[in-house]
């Protein structure tokens, strides 16, 4: 059976040569990318294969995303094939002024999700038991925050999040607020979508930078994780940087009440590109299984937190998001050397 169940887009990383600037380019490589698809990409390479939806155009950077999935270990069921083009993720050089992505291609095509098309089956222990040999546990839930700057996708999410609080599932939700994906005029219908995401999720990632520019929070650190718990999830997430990630949690969580943090590891960077997505999927590899843990133990979100900050630090040795993502015997062995 798939122990998580991600929903979300995939797309194609335009990832820039050398260059100081987008002008000044010599040329790029086109990479499989999505925030989400790096996440059940990750996920699968760490040992835990997820159930995927996601939607994929009919053109040649469809069929490569189709076959990369496939690749990766990424099962086929929820993976929709529709008419239109691919969305482009143009990255932007390192260092260079303005935002980090630029998207072209059809928007309806990999964020248009079809409420009436979410797989609610996946989200039952039926629906994911391959065997009746042993009873299963319903599959934890992680969603982003890009496919609500979508109209099709806010009502997808909206549905899938009640399908899983009607189960009685564990939600994790990215926020992974993009602004310049947001049409003019959706911004209050993207902030409050993105805000009913968070109040219905069990746990929240997030950067400072995403949730400033969604409007949910000034503050930054543990005073911004505890805003975001204010929301109604048990644990907030906060990625910062250099310094690793730290996360709050309230009696509500399995592991308790606690405030922990990690503060990364220096490794030399070579492309950072999807190493917050490659830090979720280290994260929720160690979340998912430890819902069942003694209550009141704040180990398994310390050790969560490591696992991910070492997932990260792994990825960002080489070039491009999905690919990038280590196995996990490099992160236990990673983590046996540093640690």
């Amino acid at each position: 059976m798939a122990d998580i169940f991600v929903a979300g887009e995939t797309l194609v990383d335009f990832v820039p040569d050398s260059g100081a600037t987008l002008r000044e380019v010599d040329g790029y490589t086109h990479r499989p990318g999505g925030a989400p698809a790096n996440v059940a990409v990750g996920l699968a390479r760490l040992g835990s294969p997820p159930a995927f939806w996601t939607r994929l155009g009919d053109d040649s950077f469809g069929e490569f995303l189709a076959e990369t999935l496939a690749a990766e270990g990424i099962p086929e069921t929820h993976v929709e094939r529709v008419d239109g083009k691919t969305t482009l993720a143009v990255v932007s050089p390192p260092g260079a002024a303005g935002p980090r992505f630029g998207f072209y291609g059809s928007r309806d095509v990999t964020f248009g999700f079809d409420p009436e098309s979410v797989p609610t089956d996946a989200l039952t222990a039926e629906g994911t038991a391959e065997s009746t040999e042993r009873p299963t546990d319903p599959p934890w839930v992680h969603l982003g925050g890009v496919a609500l700057t979508h109209p099709g996708g806010r009502a997808a999410t909206r549905e899938l999040l009640s399908a899983a609080t009607a189960a009685g599932r564990p939600v994790s939700f990215d926020v992974n607020y993009r602004s310049d994906l947001v049409p003019d005029g959706a911004e209050a219908a993207v902030s409050t979508a993105v805000r009913e995401a968070v109040a219905e999720s069990d746990v929240v990632l997030c950067s400072d930078e995403d949730v400033a520019a969604a409007g949910l929070s000034t503050n930054d650190g543990v005073e911004l994780a505890r805003d975001l718990i204010e929301f109604g999830p048990h644990t907030a997430v906060v990625t910062t940087g250099d310094e690793g990630a730290l996360a709050v949690s309230s009696n509500a969580a399995p592991w308790g009440a606690a405030t922990v943090r990690h503060g990364g590891f220096a490794v030399e960077a070579v492309d950072a590109t999807g190493a917050g997505d490659a830090f979720t999927a280290g994260l929720l590899s160690r979340l998912a299984g430890a819902q069942a843990s003694e209550d009141g133990d704040e180990e398994p979100l310390r050790e969560a937190l490591a696992f991910g900050n070492a997932t990260a630090a792994l990825s960002v040795g080489s070039v491009g998001g999905m690919g990038s993502v280590p196995a996990r015997d490099e992160v236990r062995a990673f983590l046996a050397e540093r640690e």
